[in-house]
């Protein structure tokens, strides 16, 4: 299997997305403390090590994502269980709008179809709402 590190980074019309090591520390431990206020430099540290180990062992591609007008790190995107024959889109952000999120997923969704086109795959996405399910339920 070929390498991900060329698999970076990734431009939408809003959003910049890259591994979470290109991404101020501080930023994502903020994140991070949004979901869970005991969230700290060593379980982020944890958690990006834990996302760039799967990257190098291909179990699963798992970007920061950046808002390009604000400059602020608002989540993160990727595929994950890429080992199976069902991955999963995943999508956790914050502090965006709808159409904002679901330019992510759409994203994410081409970006398996062009890689892994004879994967089916589930869905992880946080926030959900009645519109993101039902554009999800549509595809």
């Amino acid at each position: 299997m070929r390498s991900f590190e060329g698999l970076r980074p990734i431009i939408t019309e809003h959003f910049y997305m890259d591994w979470l090591t290109e991404f101020k520390l501080q930023s994502v431990i903020d994140f991070q403390k949004q979901q869970d206020e005991k969230a700290d430099i060593m379980s982020t540290s944890n958690f990006i090590n834990a996302i760039m180990n799967d990257i190098m062992s291909q179990k699963g591609l798992l970007w920061g994502v950046m808002d390009k007008e604000t400059k602020h790190f608002v989540g993160v995107a990727g595929i994950s269980n890429l080992q199976s024959d069902d991955p999963i889109v995943y999508v956790n952000v914050l502090n965006i709008s709808t159409d904002a999120e679901l330019e992510l997923i759409r994203r994410i969704i081409q970006f398996n179809h062009q890689y892994w086109p004879d994967k089916n795959y589930q869905f992880n996405i946080s926030p959900l709402n009645d519109e993101i399910k039902a554009a999800i339920d549509a595809l």
